[in-house]
């Protein structure tokens, strides 16, 4: 039997944070793999909050899926605003008639010290973070459920946390807070939409190396607080966390191989799986 991922053509994928980083690696994926994709960001900064996607970035995203022959839906929201993730979401579906898929990948992060935390930093990260993926399965799950109670297939959920979740880190208890959210409500869901056979998984990235423009920004963002440059924060965070070599480092091609694996066929029976993609980190 072929060790191909299988059951991913023709598939409806909703990806947020997808107009660059991780989520438009994600996307280009999907796409290639024969899928339909909407992504769906935020077309704005946030105040103290390093550079974030724009309609541009969005639209580029939307270009690569449509150059593999696929149907590409562009949407923007700020996930704090759930109207605004309402609204997006229904014209995903609008537009592609369904969702197969959800892809909670979006993710703030910043460094503050407990003492002199920015309180509008602390509710940007978690509501940004935690509530944005909330509200996203809130206005996803119910189409889901009534595709099974029409006796059809019904969805997959995959959760990006992260693997500080795993392990202390000084300066980001927000972003440790809100990835703990994560996990917890990945068991809860997995639990919740079982009997409606809807899959529900988190992935745990390890640091992910950072890269300009549309590459993965988290890493790039949080160098200028470290006064130091991006790939250099990149080795120092992979270098505390990781195994020791130069072999456990992250990019953004080994978190959306296992994004596409748990959204296939492959996986059809992990549900509640907190999966580490970390170089070890956890492990530590």
């Amino acid at each position: 039997m072929s060790a191909a991922l299988r059951g991913l053509e023709g598939k409806c994928v909703l990806i947020t944070g997808g107009g660059k980083g991780q989520g438009a690696s994600h996307a280009r994926a999907f796409a290639a793999a024969g899928c339909n994709v909407a992504v769906l960001d935020i077309d704005h900064d946030i105040t103290n909050i390093y550079p974030l996607s724009t309609r541009e970035m969005i639209a580029e995203t939307v270009k690569e899926i449509e150059s593999c022959g696929r149907q590409g839906v562009g949407v923007t929201a700020d996930l704090r605003d759930e109207a605004q993730v309402k609204a997006a979401v229904d014209e995903v579906l609008e537009r592609l008639g369904r969702i197969d898929i959800v892809v909670n990948n979006a993710g703030i992060a910043a460094l503050d010290t407990i003492h002199d935390m920015r309180s509008d930093v602390l509710h940007a990260v978690i509501d940004s973070n935690l509530k944005g993926a909330m509200f996203v399965a809130k206005y996803t799950v119910a189409p889901m459920i009534g595709r099974y109670l029409n006796g059809e297939e019904s969805g997959k959920i995959i959760n990006i946390a992260s693997a500080v979740v795993g392990s202390g880190h000084a300066m980001l208890s927000h972003y440790v807070a809100s990835k703990h959210g994560i996990v917890g409500l990945t068991s809860a869901w997995a639990m919740e939409l079982s009997e409606f056979n809807i899959n529900v998984n988190a992935i745990c990235p390890g640091t992910i190396e950072p890269a300009p423009g549309r590459g993965s920004g988290m890493v790039q963002g949080l160098s200028g607080a470290m006064d130091m440059p991006p790939l250099e924060a990149y080795e120092t965070f992979s270098s505390q966390g990781n195994m020791p070599g130069s072999k456990w480092r992250c990019t953004m091609q080994d978190i959306t191989d296992m994004v596409l694996f748990l959204a296939s066929d492959n996986a059809r029976v992990i549900t509640g799986a907190i999966i580490p993609v970390d170089g070890g980190q956890m492990a530590k």
